[in-house]
């Protein structure tokens, strides 16, 4: 559905990445499509030195719908 990209601070050089899918499934479908893509770009980051450190701080589900078919367990 979109990204964000927030800075929390400039002098540190911190950014935060938010990705919003509309389910947990849409977003295993793109991971398992651009698997290649990701990789390569994970290598030219590390290689330019563009990131020092990737930290996950979570995952969460939202529904109105109450249909909770579509989220994979963990």
């Amino acid at each position: 559905m979109g990204s964000e990209l927030v800075c929390k601070s400039r002098a540190l050089r911190q950014y935060l990445a938010l990705d919003y899918w509309k389910s947990h499934l849409d977003f295993e479908a793109f991971r398992a499509k651009y698997q290649v893509e990701r990789e390569r770009f994970a290598q030219l980051v590390a290689f330019e030195g563009l990131l020092e450190k990737e930290v996950l701080f979570g995952a969460y589900y939202e529904s109105d719908s109450g249909d909770e078919n579509d989220i994979v367990p963990a």
